[in-house]
């Protein structure tokens, strides 16, 4: 009987990692979905008993919308416009910090283009013995690595899921281990709670004792 149980635990918890992650994305699609629609519907048509046609069509209003700005961003006119946004949204106290992390996950996750972080790296904390996921941001400058015995490099531990907030930490530089993951996937790590694990092939060593995958 303790054997059937424990295959039947077993079994339980198997599914859980396979139930678990994809109930998430589809709770977070679902919740996305009707953020926007509530964003684009008039409160008087959320109550409709037609309110998924409506927010079938809100939905393509926003995807139009947003093309649309997009368009006129790429334009002259717009990137002075959007300028001239971020200039204002730069001067008010915490809002700028916010929407600055933000465009830089935003940059990260939807474009290849080299951000602010240069690599993915674990280091031992918060304690010893624990690693967490960090983001390299450079290596130190400064007082700070004047007044250090070895070479330090800066580095970013973004708290999860909300990685807009975190830790600096300086890290000598021969207790960093490197990932071989890009910084898109780091983040996917981050912000799902460790549930997207980017796929990995561990180095084999050939006959000639030389390393591949």
């Amino acid at each position: 009987m303790s054997e059937a149980w424990k295959s039947l635990r077993n079994s339980f918890f198997a599914g859980l990692l396979v139930v678990l992650p994809a109930a998430a994305s589809v709770l977070i699609l679902v919740g996305l979905f009707k953020w926007v629609t509530n964003f684009m519907l008039p409160e008087m048509l959320r109550a409709q008993m037609l309110s998924p046609l409506y927010r079938l069509i809100a939905l393509v209003l926003f995807v139009v919308l947003t093309t649309w700005i997009g368009w006129v961003t790429r334009l002259m006119v717009g990137k002075r416009m959007v300028a001239i946004g971020e200039n204002l949204i730069g001067r008010v106290p915490l809002l700028n910090k916010t929407y600055a992390f933000m465009k830089e996950i935003s940059h990260t996750l939807l474009t290849s283009n080299r951000t602010m972080f240069q690599r993915v790296v674990l280091v031992q904390f918060p304690r010893p013995g624990l690693y967490s996921v960090g983001f390299v941001t450079s290596e130190t400058e400064g007082e700070a690595q004047e007044k250090t015995k070895e070479t330090v490099i800066n580095v970013f531990v973004p708290t999860t899921p909300n990685p807009t907030s975190g830790f600096l930490i300086l890290v000598p530089r021969e207790q960093l281990i490197n990932l071989d993951m890009s910084v898109a996937e780091g983040m996917k790590l981050v912000i799902s709670g460790g549930a997207v694990v980017p796929p990995f092939k561990s180095a084999v060593l050939r006959p000639d004792g030389s390393a591949g995958r």
